[in-house]
């Protein structure tokens, strides 16, 4: 009886929401769906979110923010992330080992953080504001808890890193197909940029970073051409977004690797694969990156007097216009230096004193949370990070079979990150580029608590030899 009624009571509000607002209730009927479903199955929710990557589902809602433009909108991305998000807290809330992980390093720190945010949310100008950036803040944190559950088997993440890669194989292959049909822009200098799946260029090419960072880790353990192959295929796209950070942060990222290929692992497979596809973004998307940054390509003299003088470099740099507000963020952030404005104080003030070009948001993470939450903040999510930066390098370290399938490109992404958050808004892309560094830490974590022995006297006959060189 009582849930005839509620199934009543349910369908006379979608009802009325098809003759009123039809949008919204695609959005309620998907999101409730989705709740149900994530609880239901948490892992397979999240393996299909990390498949799907940069989809954007705006469309599904009436496009980009098209609800509620009166508080900032909201459309089915929005939908998506607070009903996963609110679904995955009740399955960790529910289940006492996943609690349990809370109090450990590798996510302690990262909890205190967001306890700290939620607390800002109090002096906040704009708490609204600072409750999206919340969630954003926290989906990592719920797919790296959901991934590294005590119970987690070494098959079940494994299986998610494959659907990852089968959907960057067909998003891909798709995706010739939907710049045809529009998916590009020409900037200002009239120079091609190409997107993905509905995204703009720059979180489009993040998650491309994403994939090739995953493509060199299953090849310096497993070896395969395809692997890189599909690399290359996605650095070929990376170079067509012209995404000036993301060359950095590549190079940051896969440098990385090359290091710790040779100077700890000793894997020269990985050294090589790191070096080579480095090399070949660097050659593609170097000159651009130059032409962008300085309207011409300088020569080697001149950008080694630029490197001698950093003041001079950095007035020398076109940054889009980011020059203008960044002061303006800093002298915010002094007015309270260690407690911050409160969430999502940045973003109002961005979308209030600056034009709507400036794009609404600080685009540099170390500005936005020391605006929002002050140098406690930067110094708690610098220590979160960290955290899982140790615990991907001590799982990397680990002789089980198959770890640095994961540790590896959580190395290099926690790298890129770092590169990333300088000039451009990480926490904004929490789909095609954040989840996947709590996924890829936490499958790491997994996999070294699956230990297992050699079995033939050549080690390096044994499915966990190339993971222990790693």
């Amino acid at each position: 009886m009582l849930r005839g009624a509620g199934a009543f009571a349910v369908l006379t509000v979608v009802a009325a929401l098809l003759v009123l607002q039809p949008a919204l209730a695609a959005g309620v009927v998907l999101g409730g769906a989705l709740v149900y479903v994530t609880v239901t199955w948490p892992l397979v929710v999240v393996g299909l979110m990390l498949a799907l990557g940069p989809l954007d589902l705006s469309f599904v809602t009436g496009g980009f923010k098209g609800l509620f433009p009166q508080f900032g909108g909201l459309d089915m991305n929005g939908i998506r992330l607070v009903g996963i998000s609110a679904a995955l807290l009740v399955v960790v809330a529910t289940d006492r080992a996943s609690l349990a992980q809370l109090a450990r390093g590798s996510a302690r720190w990262y909890v205190l953080f967001l306890v700290w945010a939620v607390l800002t949310l109090a002096w906040s100008r704009d708490p609204l504001e600072g409750a999206r950036l919340l969630f954003k803040l926290t989906y990592p944190l719920l797919v790296f808890l959901v991934i590294a559950s005590p119970g987690r088997t070494r098959e079940e993440v494994v299986r998610v890193a494959d659907g990852v890669l089968i959907g960057a194989a067909l998003i891909l292959l798709l995706n010739p197909f939907l710049v045809a049909a529009g998916g590009y822009q020409f900037d200002i200098d009239g120079r091609l940029r190409v997107g993905g799946l509905g995204l703009h260029e720059n979180p489009f090419s993040f998650y491309l970073l994403v994939v090739i960072l995953m493509c060199v880790g299953r090849f310096a353990v497993r070896g395969g051409v395809r692997y890189l192959l599909l690399a290359g295929l996605a650095a070929a796209w990376m170079t067509l977004t012209l995404t000036r950070i993301t060359l950095g942060a590549g190079l940051a990222g896969l440098g990385g690797l090359a290091l710790y290929g040779v100077l700890v692992s000793r894997n020269y497979r990985l050294a090589g694969a790191a070096a080579g596809i480095a090399l070949l973004i660097g050659l593609a998307l170097g000159p651009v990156a130059l032409e962008r940054s300085f309207g011409f390509r300088p020569s080697f003299a001149q950008l080694s007097s630029y490197v001698a003088d950093p003041v001079g470099l950095f007035n020398a740099v076109s940054w889009s216009g980011r020059e203008e507000f960044w002061p303006a963020l800093v002298a915010a952030w002094g007015t309270a230096p260690l407690t911050g404005l409160g969430l999502g104080t940045s973003s109002m003030l961005m979308q209030t004193v600056f034009p709507p070009e400036a794009g609404g948001v600080a685009h540099n993470e170390y500005l936005r949370l020391g605006v929002d939450s002050g140098l406690v903040g930067v110094l708690l999510f610098a220590v979160a990070a960290f955290a899982w930066l140790g615990a991907a390098l001590r799982a990397g370290r680990s002789p089980a079979r198959g770890v640095g399938e994961f540790a590896l490109p959580a190395l290099g992404g926690m790298l890129a990150w770092a590169i990333i958050s300088a000039t451009d808004n990480a926490f904004d892309y929490y789909s095609p580029f954040t989840q996947f560094m709590g996924f890829l830490v936490g499958g790491a974590m997994v996999l070294a608590r699956e230990q297992e022995p050699a079995t033939s006297l050549d080690p390096s006959e044994t499915p966990g030899y190339l993971a222990s060189r790693v």
